[in-house]
């Protein structure tokens, strides 16, 4: 029987600091300057590391600078989308601003503070003031992150939040989806035989019933396609990976009242566009509204909206087990 005895320890890399939080199962890193970005995830039994990591080490990458374009190599890990995720125009208090590739946490230094259960790190909005905290716990083979938002504004505001872990993939494993998701809508695509920008595709088969291609699991990279696609609201909040190769699934649980989609990021040698060096990798992306554009989410009334000088909290467990998990 495993026991939650945390060890929590903070190592210095080239003045980048790392937090590690582990228990007997599990390890998770974290570079709090780099947008509070989780680099790791692993089953300690198996050594299983299940996020993507970047061609280069961490200490070697150039800190975001806010505004830039998310792509290669900050394209790894797990970070956080907020209050947007696509390049958006949003009016606020009656004045449009423009809010950057990925939302504006991905790019800022987050303050932490190490406590004996975990690790709790904040940083603040930047073009809207707001306060983002994120506390992470683990129990056992579960890693839990407690989520708050805070208005600091006079006046309410609209966004979108999304957790973004890009997951290491191999051929073959397979995706962990609820029986209810039988549609996706798609948000964007590298090929334009998937479809345009709200087309509803049958899930799995998202390039249409002539092709016996099952997106249920993971493709070649050779595929050269790339696609962000949005399950309808869900009744059950689960969602999960099985890696045959270890037998071993994560599944990432939430509560649907509070984040009531899915976002699914294909990334089989599809983008990023117009470079030579191609992703492989795989997000499955709870979150509380969409498509990635606020501002069309806005339209779509699909958006989440915050009163003045209120708080917001929404929670994600995250699993892993032995074996293939039944959702």
């Amino acid at each position: 029987m495993f026991s939650d005895v945390i060890k929590i320890q903070q190592i210095n890399d080239d003045d980048l600091p790392v937090v590690e939080v582990e228990n007997e199962e599990l390890r998770i890193s974290i570079i709090p300057d780099m947008g509070g970005k989780v680099i790791e995830l692993t089953r300690k039994q198996t050594g299983t590391q299940f996020l993507q990591e970047p061609p280069i080490n961490y200490s070697l990458i150039n800190k975001p600078k806010y505004g830039e374009e998310f792509q290669p190599p900050h394209a790894a890990g797990f970070d956080e989308c907020f209050p947007n995720v696509s390049p958006s125009k949003y009016i606020f208090n009656g004045e449009e601003i423009i809010l950057p590739d990925h939302g504006e946490l991905w790019t800022k230094p987050w303050e932490y503070e190490i406590n004996p259960k975990g690790i709790s790190l904040w940083t603040h909005g930047k073009q809207i003031k707001y306060r983002f905290t994120k506390h992470i716990e683990l129990s056992g083979s579960t890693v839990t992150i407690s989520y708050k938002l805070e208005n600091l504004e006079e006046y309410s505001f609209d966004y979108i939040w999304s957790a973004h872990p890009l997951l290491k993939i191999k051929e073959g494993d397979e995706l962990l989806l609820p029986s209810e998701v039988d549609e996706v809508i798609l948000n964007w695509a590298s090929n334009t035989n998937v479809g345009h920008f709200g087309d509803k595709l049958e899930w799995p088969k998202i390039l249409g019933n002539h092709s016996n291609i099952d997106f249920n699991y993971v493709q070649n990279k050779s595929m050269s396609l790339a696609a962000k696609l949005f399950t309808n609201r869900l009744e059950e909040g689960k969602a999960g990976i099985y890696k045959e190769e270890t037998n071993e699934s994560l599944v990432f649980s939430f509560q649907t009242n509070q984040i009531p989609f899915l976002g699914i990021w294909l990334c089989y040698g599809g983008w990023p566009i117009g470079s030579n060096k191609k992703d492989y990798t795989l997000a499955l992306e709870p979150c509380n509204a969409r498509p990635d554009s606020l501002e069309e989410a806005c339209k779509w009334k699909d958006q989440q909206k915050i009163s003045p000088h209120s708080i917001e909290c929404w929670e994600v467990d995250i699993t892993i087990v032995e074996g293939k998990k039944n959702l």
